[in-house]
């Protein structure tokens, strides 16, 4: 028993020494977020009052870097959209239109001024009709962003475990049996937010999109310089990537026509 009770107060310090490192952890971790977090705050509002003096280039430079670091959000690339539509960039202005679109898809003033940014481009291409259910589906899906999904399937998965559990512990048959089937409504429903959020994921892995940057380009029928000419596309356009070789891309248009161009003349959104 002396044994035992030396070995334990031998390790006494030791823990206190593990717990203190852990806490020091802890607090370098917060401290360092912290900080990383003020700075971005920082330089976020310093790019917000340059462009609020119309010195939209520095603006430029802030957004920039604060995307560089690691900083990605929708309102960083909508107000850098903004940025580069005020200098005329509209390539610009639309790539990081899209991508804000692409964080939060219901960002109104996104779409609005995207739809602005559009109406600047050279090329009005029709989509092809696409079939009501599938295009219902899919606006369904994007409705939402993916961490916008998966929250309401953790929302949903822990207001079923809480019924579950009153289901358990309480005798009233009326609220015992209001909680057993409530908890299974919540429980499904959290499998569909699941489901969408899967599908949302699904539909940006399978379908790259790009915009154009060169003022005018041709689209070539193979990937190299000597094949058959197809058409011509001009800066801001947007088109789906289908392949990628390094030098060529092969993409297609709305209106289903499909070439290659190259790589080096767009950025994917």
């Amino acid at each position: 028993m002396i044994n035992v009770e030396l070995k334990i107060m031998n390790s006494i310090p030791s823990f206190r020494r593990g717990l203190g490192s852990l806490m020091i952890m802890v607090f370098m971790t917060t401290f360092i977020t912290t900080t990383s977090f003020a700075s971005a705050s920082e330089n976020f509002r310093k790019a917000n009052a340059f462009y609020a003096e119309g010195k939209y280039q520095e603006a430029i430079e802030e957004y920039k870097t604060l995307l560089n670091t690691g900083n990605i959000a929708t309102d960083i690339y909508f107000n850098l959209g903004n940025c580069y539509y005020k200098v005329d960039d509209i390539s610009n202005s639309i790539l990081n239109f899209e991508r804000a679109l692409k964080l939060k898809p219901d960002n109104e003033d996104a779409l609005f001024n995207l739809t602005m940014a559009n109406k600047r481009t050279v090329d009005k291409i029709d989509r092809l009709p696409e079939l009501f259910i599938g295009n219902t589906w899919k606006n369904l899906v994007t409705s939402k962003t993916i961490e916008n999904w998966s929250f309401y399937t953790i929302g949903l998965l822990f207001l079923s475990l809480i019924l579950f559990v009153s289901y358990l512990l309480i005798q009233q048959l009326i609220i015992k049996k209001s909680g057993f089937y409530s908890g299974f409504l919540f429980l499904g429903l959290s499998m569909f937010t699941f489901l969408m959020a899967s599908q949302h994921n699904s539909i940006l892995e399978q379908s790259t999109e790009a915009i154009i940057f060169s003022t005018t380009t041709t689209i070539q029928s193979e990937p190299n310089t000597n094949a058959e000419k197809l058409f011509t596309l001009h800066e801001g356009t947007k088109v789906i990537l289908l392949e990628n070789n390094m030098e060529w891309s092969k993409i297609k248009l709305p209106n289903g026509n499909i070439g290659w161009i190259k790589t080096e003349e767009i950025k994917p959104i």
